[in-house]
């Protein structure tokens, strides 16, 4: 393989490792912001917050959860 192909690679693997880590980023905001609105629901203890918060826990939470530990795997 020439320099400047191994160079090229060698570019793009960090442009996309680069652009992995924003959307993890991105994703531990979003998980952060689910996060507290769903402590803020359970602790407002109202008949309907329970069922809201436990939507958003294995709606939102846990599948950003997931995807930020394949995503992290990706990186090492």
């Amino acid at each position: 393989m020439s320099t400047m192909v191994a160079g090229k690679s060698i570019s793009k693997t960090q442009s996309v490792r680069g652009s992995l880590g924003e959307v993890i980023l991105h994703l531990r905001h979003a998980q952060s912001a689910v996060i507290v609105a769903v402590a803020a629901l359970r602790r407002q203890n109202c008949e309907l917050d329970e069922d809201i918060a436990t939507v958003l826990q294995r709606s939102v939470a846990d599948p950003i959860h997931d995807q930020l530990e394949r995503l992290e795997s990706l990186m090492h």
